[in-house]
């Protein structure tokens, strides 16, 4: 097994996103339009730009995306830790959505019946295309407290990461890493290795510079640290060449909504060897080894036969690896994927939850693998890409439901609670219900498209937790988020 311890004008767009909230907004609204037939996408744009007009970060010059001097944004209340988003890596990005006389800090415990009348009233108000499931977890059982439509299937948009991460997680081990290795093809004389080396992928997204890791608020996997090794190993000169082997994926750079193309709200092109979020045009697993090279010469080592790509074979691959290193943790790699809605992060795992010894890791291989563990787990979906990006990865409010239920008794359901963004504190929710009573109290995993607002996660009452999913279709999602959040608040101050 794999070591494990778009279009040109959308590319153009996302560069200038910085720069005009409005843009911004656009651009976030407005995934996957560029890869569909020319009439539909017309239409796809128009909507989008309808809603970036009638967004209130757009209207009023505030940040949905990033400040206008830098591609990072970071959202936090006071004492907390700051968690930054990159523009571009997700369409969900944290806005500040005010709330006035919904459900402040200290406001009142409201029992079963007066919460049921409260989601009733703001899930009418949200329109048809409105599924909800709400569920009290307490004590090991789950009893239905609030639902409507949930047994219909919605677009999930970025709430496909719960599943994918989920997957992962159960599949791979929390505490598991991913390894980068470094092999030789020659023998090592007075310094000099008389040959090449391979750069063996196993798809690593977090394999990067530390200053592009601090940059972007990613978990971080040192390039560094296998020059390091290489230069303590005694070498000074490798006479052949640095070939770089990114076969434990397939060579597909998007997902199903752009057409398997590179797509900018993927945030990178999708390898088995990828450095720096794979964000760098050219081929990314060449990208990597000339990332290596670089980190090679600070060490004093020199390279003489140049760059290439190239599978390591059997024989290289049974000697011990010259160098290797290991990812941060699976929990981080999957906080990083859910807070900040990482479509990049989420993409490499789904491929890594399906690659083994003899088999390639793919979007379709790895959308199986979910909907086998869903199906295993008592819920269910159509899961086609990792990240929510296609507009046919589909699950009903009940499905995700259980699914959350599932992961409260599962061996993994800590860290898979952990990765969720808290209300009003961090992630994509952290402009969201602060100052309320789900501030701090509610975590959960947010996800917008073009018409679709979903928002599924946990809410901290008292003895009980609830686990809720809303899943919103056919609205304006600045609209729905803030009816999502007032429905949350209203969850918050359960008290059976």
């Amino acid at each position: 097994m794999p070591p494990v311890q778009g279009s040109s004008h959308a590319a153009s767009l996302s560069r200038v996103v910085p720069y005009h909230p409005l843009v911004r907004e656009f651009v976030a609204q407005a995934g996957g339009c560029c890869a569909r037939p020319a009439g539909a996408a017309l239409a796809c744009a128009l909507s989008a730009l309808a809603i970036a007009v009638a967004a209130p970060s757009a209207a009023s010059g505030g940040t949905a995306a990033g400040t206008a001097a830098s591609s990072v944004s970071a959202t936090a209340s006071p004492g907390s830790a700051a968690a930054p988003t990159i523009s571009g890596y997700a369409p969900d990005l944290p806005a500040r959505i005010e709330l006035s006389g919904h459900g402040t800090a200290t406001a009142a415990a409201i029992d079963r019946k007066s919460l049921r009348k409260r989601l009733r009233e703001l899930t009418r108000r949200a329109g048809s295309a409105t599924g909800v499931w709400v569920a009290d977890l307490a004590k090991g059982n789950r009893e239905t407290l609030f639902s409507y439509k949930e047994k219909r299937r919605r677009i999930l948009a970025s709430n496909e990461k719960l599943f994918t991460t989920a997957a992962a997680l159960d599949r791979l081990g929390a505490k598991s890493r991913i390894t980068t290795a470094l092999y030789r093809k020659g023998a090592i004389t007075d310094g000099r290795l008389n040959g090449g080396i391979y750069l063996v992928g196993a798809g690593d997204p977090a394999l990067s510079s530390r200053r592009f890791a601090t940059r972007h608020g990613l978990p971080h996997t040192s390039m560094r640290k296998l020059a390091k090794r290489v230069s303590k190993a005694g070498i000074r000169r490798i006479t052949g060449t640095l070939r770089a082997d990114d076969s434990v994926f397939d060579r597909r750079r998007g997902v199903p909504d752009s057409n398997w193309r590179y797509s900018p709200f993927i945030g990178g092109r999708l390898s088995g060897l990828s450095y720096n979020g794979a964000r760098s045009k050219g081929e990314p697993a060449r990208v990597a080894a000339t990332g290596l090279r670089k980190a090679l010469r600070k060490e004093g080592v020199t390279v003489k036969g140049g760059i290439g790509l190239g599978t390591a074979s059997k024989s290289v691959r049974k000697r011990d690896p010259l160098a290797e290193v290991r990812s941060p943790t699976l929990s981080k790699l999957v906080a990083a994927t859910n807070k900040p809605s990482n479509n990049f992060f989420a993409e490499m795992l789904l491929k890594r939850t399906w690659a083994k010894a003899g088999r390639q890791g793919t979007t379709p291989g790895g959308a199986k693998a979910v909907r086998r563990f869903a199906r295993r787990e008592g819920s269910g979906v159509h899961a086609v890409d990792g990240s929510g990006l296609t507009r046919t990865n589909r699950a009903s409010p009940r499905e995700v439901g259980r699914l959350l239920a599932a992961m409260r008794k599962h061996e993994a359901g800590e860290e898979f609670e952990a990765s969720l963004a808290i209300a009003g504190r961090d992630g994509t929710l952290g402009g969201r219900m602060q100052g309320t009573r789900a501030a701090g109290r509610c975590r959960g995993k947010t996800g917008t498209l073009i018409g679709v607002s979903t928002l599924s996660g946990y809410c901290d009452s008292g003895d009980d937790v609830v686990a809720f999913s809303i899943l919103i279709n056919g609205t304006d999602p600045t609209k729905a988020r803030k009816l999502q959040d007032r429905m949350t608040i209203a969850i918050a101050r359960y008290r059976d």
